[in-house]
């Protein structure tokens, strides 16, 4: 977990103790953020302490997991899990959360299972996606623009991991984040992990993403995908990382007529749960216990996936006068 309070405005390092910026005298607890990048540590096989360069235990040889096999965050007006559900070796999904002002901010990224060190390319962007939107929203840019900031960051971020390797398969992640002010949503995504608005009685729920395959295409376009699941119809054509030709995020702006929920989410959900109507009537209750009883609902069904999830209520609470 990550708490900024360093300056955004004005690049001022964070001041333990302060509460205002030294530089520029701008409030430095306006902007935090918490993320589910696990924190350095022994290796959680061997126990031993030293890793080299490239994340692998000097003890036994084993790579370091970047991502925690379960973890729930929280911060005002949002709240997060993310599981490694019950087949996979390593949680490669990630989420991060936080807040600027009355602004609320989330960024939940699926690590490629086909590509190699997939967990670090999914921390990797929603680290630097968060870091993104909150320099840029601290710096006037309206959200839509945050957005495609940050979705450009989260790129870079990944493709960096690359190095100068030229891997078959180089990390590659897909993306998703919200920005929730108390009038609008606003959605940036590459890839197909999905953002929803979960409208209470009587506004309709509605997903608010495409995905970025043919099989996504066709269904925006409310085209028949044929008879018999093609995996090839699924198959990624757009996402993150150093292989990717085009990793400009999409951006969709939503002025919701009343109150409701934003859920963010990886396919180890929505593979499950799909439909917004589904989601929305099989999730009731307040942010904590909507995000977990979907976990539960997604390992109780197989869990087959990792799973990252995060909700938001609509319209965010307002932040705690300092």
């Amino acid at each position: 977990m990550t708490d900024v309070i360093g300056c955004l405005l004005c690049a001022g390092p964070p001041q333990p103790g302060h509460k205002f910026c030294e530089g520029c005298g701008r409030y430095l607890h306006q902007s935090s953020w918490r993320s589910s990048t696990a924190p350095a540590g022994p290796c959680r096989w061997c126990g031993g302490a030293e890793l080299s360069p490239e994340g692998y235990c000097e003890s036994c040889g084993r790579r370091r997991s970047v991502g925690q096999d379960h973890l729930e965050l929280a911060l005002p007006g949002v709240w997060a899990v993310t599981d490694k559900g019950r087949h996979k070796r390593r949680n490669e999904d990630a989420v991060a959360i936080g807040r600027s002002g009355d602004v609320v901010l989330a960024v939940v990224s699926d690590g490629v299972s086909t590509s190699s060190r997939a967990d670090e390319a999914a921390h990797a962007s929603v680290d630097a996606a968060m870091a993104g939107l909150l320099a840029a929203l601290a710096q006037g840019e309206p959200a839509p623009a945050a957005t495609v900031t940050a979705g450009r960051a989260a790129a870079v971020a990944v493709a960096t991991l690359a190095g100068a390797d030229t891997e078959h398969a180089p990390p590659s992640c897909t993306y998703v984040s919200a920005v929730v002010t108390g009038t609008e949503l606003v959605i940036g995504w590459v890839g197909d992990s999905r953002a929803y608005w979960l409208a209470d009685p009587p506004d309709q729920p509605r997903r608010l993403t495409i995905d970025d395959s043919l099989a996504g295409q066709l269904a925006a376009a409310g085209l028949p995908a044929g008879g018999s699941p093609d995996p090839r119809l699924s198959a990624l054509a757009r996402w993150l990382g150093a292989d990717a030709d085009d990793t400009e995020p999409q951006v969709a702006s939503f002025r919701p007529a009343g109150p409701g929920r934003v859920l963010l989410c990886s396919d180890g959900l929505s593979r499950y749960l799909g439909e917004p109507a589904e989601l929305a009537a099989t999730a009731p209750g307040d942010p904590a216990g909507t995000a977990r009883a979907l976990n539960q609902l997604s390992l109780d069904r197989g869990g087959v996936d990792n799973i990252a999830i995060v909700i938001i209520p609509f319209p965010p609470p307002e932040e705690a006068s300092p």
